[in-house]
Parts: C-alpha cells; sequence; structure tokens
C-alpha cells in the first residue's frame, strides 16, 4: 500500500510532537516490514524547513531530513503540477500540490490530520492513527517502538 505524507505528519515526525510523532513512527515501522511504501512530496521540505528551522536549527533540521532520505521515497513536484493546481483552484493551494503528487505515485492513502484541505481531493485521507487502527482491525495487525 502506498502512502503520501502531508507536510503536517513530518512536522509532526521531526519535531518528535507527542502523541502524533509515535503513529508516524509507527508507519516507519510498517514500511520496514514491507507492508506500506512512505511517500511525501518534495514541496513540504520547503514547508518544514520553515516551520522548524527556529526550534530545531538549521544543521540539526537538515541532518534529520537527509537520513529520513533512506526511508521516504520523493516525488518532484514540476511547473505541470503547478499549473494544474491553479487551474483546479482548491482554496488550499499547499494541500493542492500535496494531492497533485499523491495522484502522481499513485498513492492509495494521504497521510493527514489536516482532511478539511483535500475536500477536493478523490483520495482517502485518513491520520496515521487511523490508518494504522484501520489495518490493525482489518488485518490483524500492529506495529510498536521501543522509546517513540
Amino acid at each position: 500500500m502506498r502512502l503520501l505524507l502531508d507536510t503536517n505528519a513530518l512536522i509532526d515526525f521531526y519535531s518528535a510532537r507527542k502523541p502524533h510523532c509515535d503513529w508516524v513512527n509507527k508507519l516507519f515501522i510498517a514500511q520496514a516490514f514491507g507492508d506500506v511504501e512512505l511517500w511525501t512530496s518534495a514541496k513540504s521540505f520547503t514547508d518544514v524547513f520553515y516551520v522548524l528551522k527556529q526550534p530545531i536549527g538549521s544543521d540539526r533540521l537538515q541532518d534529520m531530513i537527509n537520513k529520513s532520505l533512506n526511508h521516504l521515497h520523493v516525488c518532484a513536484i514540476d511547473g505541470e503540477d503547478v499549473r494544474d493546481s491553479c487551474r483546479l483552484r482548491w482554496g488550499d493551494f499547499e494541500d493542492c500540490l500535496i494531492d497533485r503528487a499523491a495522484q502522481k505515485i499513485k498513492a492509495d492513502v494521504i497521510i493527514t490530520r489536516d482532511k478539511s484541505g483535500f475536500a477536493k481531493s478523490s483520495l482517502r485521507m485518513l491520520s496515521a492513527e487511523e490508518f494504522l487502527k484501520e489495518k490493525e482491525t482489518s488485518e490483524g495487525i500492529s506495529y510498536d517502538c521501543i522509546d517513540c
């Protein structure tokens, strides 16, 4: 199953924002078992950096991002995606670009804590917690981590 992590999931992960980061960490565990593929939009990293540069520090944050790239697939956003997003006229341009990335990679689900921004999307939106609880209910699989 292919999941696209929205920017807010990445911010939760890098900032270790409890309890949300614990759920995102469990997605990385699910990927290690081969149960999901984790993707994100290249565009999200500029937003993550803008939001977290001050509290985390530029060098440390860039190290964290670089290390996470060992476990994340990144979808490029190009001029055609920007044009399409302008044409679609979503209320939230950034979320439209995230949706374009999800469409490009043929994501099954966008993992986000802000579903309202994706009201015009044809894809499923779930939080990391909802996705993992649904997987546990439907497949009997749960993931846990030590010191999340």
